[in-house]
């Protein structure tokens, strides 16, 4: 390890306690009662069970069977120097942006910074709790940058920083819908989606995505999506899309912008692999002019997890119109108060880094892609022809493996974990509809550890009978 990063990481290490004891759900399985506002007064409403994360869960049984953990999608390499950097200067020498600053520099020149026992804090303590302002000026300033049709943010109206994409999601359903208010998204999803509706007394739909093997695309019907949207209160999009890795087109992006409108349905978007594309692809904003009428109902849920690899900082954001920022920021402070003040200025150092530092990433997870594909698919897997354009994730079917094809997918991914020493998550796992959970024949395999895990899963697969 890089002598800087670990004094860094010794100074860090004391901020994440802090995170870890203001997280929203527990792990095991709970049942809560919730008090939320409706036309008749305050009524507690019961929201249903939920269930401990799967993915998680496959990351701890990795650890026990000494399996390469390709499940879950966490790097297993540092953010940015300048990003730790900047929230260690925050955490040593606390008094000011400009004192913060200056020890961060010096960390960066000596590795060493020496803290007077008479200094003042501020960077430590509570702050705004939808974010200090100088990270809420530098994310208007980023989406000018990459998103020059928009979203369209002021740091006062459309900003709220949040703990982590996930906690987003949370704040924006309970302060977009009312209990058994329906919320639809496609599945295959990220497991939270459902689980989180149930902790809101939500209603969720889904949608399925079919796989087109032929010409390795995911597809949905138009007239499916619309009779789920009938009578919706807010549709949950998310591109680059978790597991596929499809990238929506323009096109689809149309159909659902116009569906949406026709229904009076708000879009909350996921959009946290947003510099995860390969293949030319663009990430599409569905909160920008390309899609008329969008902008004003549309909010966005993004953080510094996956880009800047940084999934345990839990620090993220809502872009959302001024007319739901109050609800949105009010539900926000109830829940959590607020994300770490100091992570938050390590998060407004890497949204500065230069272009190059964006492009070298998605090329280095190409890379990836390819590795990991080549193995899978000697293995016996059913990679598609053409690999998915982003996030970094291959969701392949088993049923062509002699050792998994008679297994359901929960067997499997444990078979493949507990005997074959890859971890990865069941198919089953991101579907909603039971005709489709029987169906899901597919393991999720995440292409984003170092090259040297991909390789060491590499040889692990070649172990699988023929």
């Amino acid at each position: 390890m890089d002598p800087l990063y670990e004094k860094i990481g010794l100074v860090c290490a004391g901020a994440f306690a802090g995170v870890a004891a203001a997280r929203l759900f527990q792990p095991d399985a709970v049942e809560s009662a919730i008090t939320v506002p409706s036309s008749g007064g305050l009524k507690p409403v019961k929201a249903g069970k939920v269930s401990e994360s799967t993915i998680r869960l496959m990351t701890r049984l990795a650890i026990e069977h000494k399996a390469v953990n390709l499940s879950q999608g966490f790097p297993n390499e540092p953010p940015p120097a300048e990003m730790s950097l900047a929230a260690a200067g925050a955490m040593i020498s606390g008094e000011s942006l400009e004192t913060a600053a200056a020890a961060a520099e010096q960390l960066k020149k000596t590795g060493v910074v020496v803290r007077s026992e008479a200094s003042k804090d501020m960077l430590s303590q509570y702050n705004f709790p939808f974010g200090i302002l100088v990270l809420r000026n530098t994310l208007a300033e980023y989406y000018r940058r990459f998103y020059p049709d928009g979203p369209f943010v002021d740091a006062n109206d459309n900003v709220t920083v949040v703990l982590g994409a996930t906690e987003g999601f949370a704040v924006c359903l309970r302060a977009l819908c009312d209990p058994g208010d329906k919320v639809v998204f496609f599945e295959p999803f990220h497991e939270l989606y459902p689980s989180q509706c149930t902790l809101w007394g939500l209603s969720p739909a889904s949608v399925t995505l079919h796989e087109d093997k032929e010409n390795g695309v995911w597809y949905f019907n138009e007239d499916a999506l619309e009779k789920a949207l009938t009578g919706a209160k807010v549709f949950l999009f998310n591109t680059p899309h978790n597991p596929t890795g499809k990238v929506f087109t323009l096109a689809e992006m149309q159909t659902i912008a116009r569906l949406c409108i026709k229904h009076d349905v708000l879009v909350v978007t996921d959009e946290i692999y947003e510099h995860i594309v390969f293949d030319g692809e663009k990430h599409l904003a569905l909160a920008s002019s390309k899609f008329p009428g969008m902008a004003e109902r549309t909010c966005v849920v993004n953080a510094v997890s996956k880009t800047f690899k940084a999934t345990g900082w839990r620090v993220g954001w809502v872009i959302s119109p001024k007319a739901y920022t109050h609800a949105i920021r009010a539900t926000h402070d109830q829940l959590v108060l607020q994300a770490p003040t100091p992570l938050q200025i390590g998060a407004e150092a890497c949204l500065r880094l230069p272009d190059s530092y964006f492009i070298h990433l998605a090329a280095t997870y190409a890379e990836r892609r390819e590795k990991l594909a080549v193995a899978l698919k000697a293995a016996g897997f059913d990679v598609p022809k053409i690999l998915p354009k982003g996030a970094y994730y291959l969701f392949v079917g088993y049923s062509r493996v002699p050792a998994l094809k008679d297994l359901k997918p929960t067997a499997a991914a444990m078979e493949m974990t507990a005997k074959y020493k890859v971890a990865c998550v069941p198919g089953d796992n991101f579907y909603l509809l039971p005709e489709q959970r029987e169906k899901a024949l597919y393991l999720r395999f995440a292409f984003v550890r170092s090259t040297d895990v991909i390789e060491h899963a590499a040889v692990n697969l070649a172990k699988l009978p023929k």
